[in-house]
């Protein structure tokens, strides 16, 4: 039976048997990390409240890193097409309707709300994006009314006794679209909503807003939050340029999560300070980012190949004879899984708001990959000898194409290596003043992190 939205807080069978693939799907999109879960209380009544920069894929975040059936609340303009409505709602997604969304339909979210409170009850576990709208900037909008509104209705209609836990969730992307990105979701300490029941019982509006107070503030702790507007794009590139530093002047060993969360973190508040006392010194190091990142592009390096600054032609060579013996293997799975990788990619061109990119190309991805291999099983049961070999092509070409794609990759950054090696033989102009930048920027954040 499909999951329909009159009792969508209830167990069902289907959505159980799907769960654990939906989950391992956006885990195979993303590459994932978990940190502080097991501290999430158990048997209590949840409320997760993460920050809110990647439409969908906030919320399916949510769902492969909890063993539990959480219901989420999304806006509701994206439940407009009923094909994806029908989606949404079999991933337990109520919609929250906006003045946006036309003022006559603001009167459905009083069925929503008493719905969530079935769904707290039950303790599946609710999710509410707090800010109400995402936007792919590292930063904390204002949190919206609602999540408070929700939470003391739910209480006061129960005589306060649900004890509602609100976990402030952080995730951290590293890159909001492409395949194989890496996301780092943060569960936080609960903020216990009984510490503001004596203020609600006495000034009901006066506690909602201390608990989007609070909320805000916790979350900024499990997540990067770049709070100036002006020299954002400065504090957003040097968090990356001078990570592998502060990754070793707080004593971390590797620059894995949560450190380099952390590390991130630090630098940003570092920065802050900066930002506040030298303002002349801050405008020079914007103008010294901005030319630098214009150099990146123009040169097209990444990072890291500048962080690096020197490689070996003889450890190149090796890399490249390995990529030269392994080709065939890249053939094998690039070619038979081309057209379910890239039609998620076609279908998606004219999606105008980027953030979508990601959660469209992962809902169509899980659904096209099993019609796809279940194709090619059924063409391997004519062509191939002996018959069992094709009960190896499921298991085989999803390996082999994960396999191809990081190749791929891999192979990028080796012709990255050789053009960095080419270029510094021949003392090209723009490497060399590309490299000075990133000496001056790295220098200038080793005095403000003294």
């Amino acid at each position: 039976m499909a999951v329909s939205r009159e009792s969508i807080e209830k167990k069902n069978l289907v959505y159980s048997l799907l769960k654990p693939y939906v989950d391992r799907v956006t885990k195979i999109y993303f590459r994932t990390t978990v940190y502080n879960y097991e501290n999430v209380p158990k048997d209590e009544i949840l409320i997760y409240t993460p920050n809110h920069q990647n439409a969908l894929m906030d919320a399916l975040a949510i769902l492969a890193t909890n063993k539990s059936e959480p219901v989420f609340l999304a806006r509701a303009d994206i439940f407009k097409k009923k094909t994806i409505e029908k989606i949404l709602t079999f991933l337990k997604i109520l919609p929250i309707y906006r003045i946006r969304d036309g003022k006559e339909s603001l009167g459905n979210n009083e069925a929503i709300f008493r719905k969530t409170i079935d769904v707290l009850k039950n303790k599946n576990g609710l999710v509410i994006l707090p800010e109400g709208t995402h936007a792919g900037f590292r930063k904390l909008k204002t949190l919206k009314k609602g999540i408070s509104r929700i939470a003391f209705e739910a209480e006061e209609s129960n005589d306060f006794k649900l004890n509602i836990k609100i976990i402030p969730v952080g995730l951290d992307w590293s890159n909001y679209i492409n395949f194989r990105s890496r996301l780092f979701v943060y569960y936080g300490e609960p903020i216990s909503l009984s510490d503001f029941y004596d203020e609600y019982k006495h000034n009901p509006p006066r506690a909602m807003n201390l608990l989007r107070e609070r909320l805000s503030v916790e979350l900024k702790k499990y997540m990067i939050h770049i709070e100036s507007e002006e020299y954002y794009d400065m504090f957003d590139k040097i968090r990356y340029i001078y990570l592998p530093e502060m990754i070793k002047k707080m004593g971390f060993k590797n620059k894995k999560q949560p450190n380099q969360l952390f590390a991130q973190q630090n630098i940003i508040k570092k920065l802050n300070d900066f930002v506040d006392h030298k303002p002349e010194e801050t405008k020079e190091l914007n103008e010294k980012t901005i030319r630098y990142s214009e150099l990146l592009k123009k040169l097209n390096f990444r990072d890291w190949v500048i962080q690096k600054g020197k490689f070996s032609i003889a450890s190149v060579f090796i890399q490249a004879l390995l990529a030269i013996l392994l080709l065939p293997l890249y053939i094998v799975g690039g070619v038979f899984n081309y057209l379910p990788y890239k039609i998620p990619v076609w279908a998606t061109k004219k999606v105008k708001d980027p953030q979508f990119l990601s959660s469209f190309r992962d809902v169509i991805g899980m659904i096209l990959f099993p019609i796809y291999y279940i194709i090619l099983t059924v063409i391997g049961l004519f062509v191939l000898s002996p018959k069992w070999l094709v009960i190896l092509i499921p298991v085989i070409m999803p390996l082999m194409g994960l396999f191809a794609f990081h190749y791929y990759i891999e192979v990028k950054k080796i012709f990255s290596r050789l053009r960095f090696i080419f270029k510094t033989w021949f003392k090209n102009k723009d490497l060399i003043e590309l490299k000075n930048l990133y000496n001056y920027i790295v220098q200038t954040m080793d005095n403000i992190t003294k």
